[in-house]
């Protein structure tokens, strides 16, 4: 018999660390802040890097990275994420 694994719950209001995103040019990146801007009640924001042209400051809450892929995707850019594994093998 297979066990199916429930998820554990989520915090809607718990936010993810910053990360970084980083596009081609700063019209591409200054277009991915706007369209942040237009939709942050999704659950993510933006915001640039001081000192840094191409690159933004994003984070998002649970279950919301994917949203916020596709916009940054959508202005030719990429979320950089560090993966930490917690426990275990």
């Amino acid at each position: 018999m297979t066990r199916i694994r429930k998820l554990p719950a989520v915090d809607p209001n718990n936010w993810g660390p910053w990360s970084a995103a980083r596009f081609q040019s700063e019209a591409a990146r200054d277009g991915f802040l706007r369209s942040v801007a237009e939709t942050q009640d999704e659950g993510w924001a933006a915001q640039a890097m001081p000192n840094e042209g191409l690159a933004a400051q994003v984070r998002w809450r649970p279950q919301r990275f994917l949203g916020l892929n596709d916009i940054a995707y959508a202005h030719g850019g990429r979320i950089v994420v560090t993966m930490v594994r917690r426990g275990s093998l």
